[in-house]
């Protein structure tokens, strides 16, 4: 690749990155949605799909389990990226996810707790969650 066709590349990333890190967009004041029990399945695993979007929102943002196996989907239904890493304890996070994908973990909690999770892109814009054990 040429010189300018290099600089036209970091400009266009540049865009794109200050877009990504704006914390008064419109979408950073969107408000936080759901609130979900997570029921087990056939397989005793708890299964959620969690989306991301363009609001730079997990939807639901909240949701509960109990004890056990869980399984953590993240569905990127926008045209920006995301990620699910979790703060703190569980120290676990899903990959960067792009548009129409889809990428999943499956913990085992233990003890009864809350446990944040973020998108480590847009924490800024303060693209944030929890995940709330609750006792059997």
């Amino acid at each position: 690749m040429n010189r300018a066709g290099r600089v036209g590349l970091a400009a266009a990333v540049l865009v794109v990155l200050a877009g990504c890190s704006n914390r008064n967009a419109p979408q950073a004041g969107s408000p936080h949605s759901g609130n979900v029990q997570v029921t087990a399945g056939a397989d005793g695993v708890q299964a959620i799909t969690i989306t991301g979007t363009d609001k730079l929102r997990f939807a639901p943002s909240t949701f509960h389990v109990h004890p056990g196996k869980v399984e953590i989907i993240l569905a990127d239904t926008g045209t920006t990226p995301h990620d699910l890493t979790f703060t703190g304890k569980l120290g676990q996070s899903i990959p960067m996810t792009m548009h129409g994908q889809q990428h999943s973990i499956v913990l085992t909690v233990t003890k009864p707790g809350t446990y944040p999770f973020e998108c480590s892109l847009h924490v800024r814009e303060n693209m944030t969650g929890t995940m709330i054990v609750d006792p059997r």
